[in-house]
C-alpha cells in the first residue's frame, strides 16, 4: 500500500496502535500493510465465508437479506426511474443485494473476487455477477448510474483507485452508496484497538464521516444523504464471532447450537456504522 494519504496526498503518518497509522494531515487512519493485490484478493477466498469471518454466509441469507432491504429502501429515495437505469455493486459476494435490486433497476451487474460468491449469485439467482477486480474491468463497455459499496471499502486494497474509476464511469447525478465503520464514533473511540471493526489485514481502512466525506469530493462526488445504520444479525453469527473466533472456546458454540437459538435474530445500532449517498456533479 501507497505511503501517501489517500484522502489528502499527506505523506506523513503517525501509529495509533499496533499496525494501524493515522496521516497526520488530516487524520485518516489505515492499517500499516504490505500486500499486493493478488495477495488482497487471497484474503476472500471461500473459507473467508465459511469458518473464517463469518461461520455460514450462505445460512445467514434471511438475516443479510433484512439488512439489504433496509439499504435499498433508503436509495430509492434518490433513484430517479428515468434515469437511474444501470446498478452495479462492487463486492457483491453471493448477490443478496443484487437480487433484490434486479426488482428496482433496468440492469443490475456485481463485481467481486470470491469465486463461490460470484457462482452462487451467477447459478441460484441468474444474476449477471462478474468474478473481476473492478480496476480490472471495463464496465461493458457502458457508463454506469448507480454503485453501491456494501461494507466493501475498507477492504480494498486502492479505495481512491476504485473511486476515481467509478467517477469515471459514472453519468453525471449518478448515485453512489456507501457503508463502512466509522472511527471517529463513540464505540470506537471508547473501544480503542478493540473496535470490533479493527481486524487486518481484511479492514484495511478505517474512515471518520469527514474523511469519508473528503475522499468522495475528491472524485466529484457531493454526500447528499448521511446516516448511521443499525444491522439485522443472527445469533449464530454473533456467537460463532465471539465464542469461536475471539474466544477460541467452539465447544460453547457447539452447546449452543443444540439449544436452535443459532438462527433468531435482533436489530443493533451502535451508531458505529455509516451510510452515505452521493451524487456525481
Amino acid at each position: 500500500m501507497s505511503n501517501v494519504c489517500i484522502v489528502c496526498g499527506g505523506r506523513h503518518s503517525e501509529e495509533v496502535y499496533a499496525g494501524i497509522l493515522r496521516c497526520s494531515d488530516c487524520g485518516y487512519i489505515f492499517a500499516d500493510l504490505n500486500l499486493d493485490q493478488k495477495e488482497f484478493e487471497r484474503l476472500y477466498t471461500s473459507d473467508y465465508f465459511n469458518g473464517e469471518e463469518y461461520s455460514d454466509y450462505v445460512s445467514d441469507e434471511n438475516v443479510l437479506q433484512k439488512n439489504f432491504s433496509a439499504r435499498l429502501d433508503v436509495l430509492m429515495r434518490y433513484v430517479d426511474t428515468s434515469r437511474h437505469q444501470r446498478l452495479l455493486e462492487i463486492g457483491c459476494a453471493y448477490g443478496f443485494f443484487l437480487k433484490q435490486a434486479s426488482h428496482k433497476f433496468k440492469e443490475v451487474i456485481g463485481v467481486d473476487v470470491t469465486e463461490e460468491g460470484v457462482n452462487y449469485a451467477r447459478s441460484k439467482f441468474g444474476l449477471n455477477a462478474i468474478r473481476t477486480d473492478l480496476l480490472e474491468w471495463d464496465f461493458d463497455g457502458a457508463p454506469i448510474n448507480v454503485a453501491c459499496m456494501w461494507d466493501t471499502i475498507e477492504h480494498l486494497r486502492s479505495p481512491d483507485l476504485y473511486l476515481e474509476k467509478i467517477s469515471d464511469q459514472m453519468t453525471s447525478g449518478g448515485l453512489l452508496a456507501v457503508t463502512t465503520g466509522d472511527i471517529d464514533s463513540l464505540v470506537a473511540k471508547v473501544r480503542g484497538r478493540r473496535w470490533r471493526l479493527i481486524h487486518p489485514p481484511t479492514h484495511a481502512h478505517y474512515f471518520s464521516r469527514r474523511s469519508l466525506e473528503r475522499l468522495l469530493n475528491k472524485f466529484g462526488f457531493d454526500v447528499v444523504h448521511a446516516e448511521y445504520c443499525g444491522f439485522s444479525r443472527s445469533i449464530g453469527n454473533i456467537a460463532y464471532n465471539l465464542l469461536v473466533l475471539r474466544w477460541k472456546v467452539p465447544f460453547l458454540y457447539s452447546l449452543l447450537a443444540r439449544t436452535g437459538l443459532l438462527q433468531k435474530t435482533f436489530y443493533t445500532n451502535f451508531f458505529d456504522i455509516v451510510f452515505m449517498i452521493a451524487r456525481r456533479r
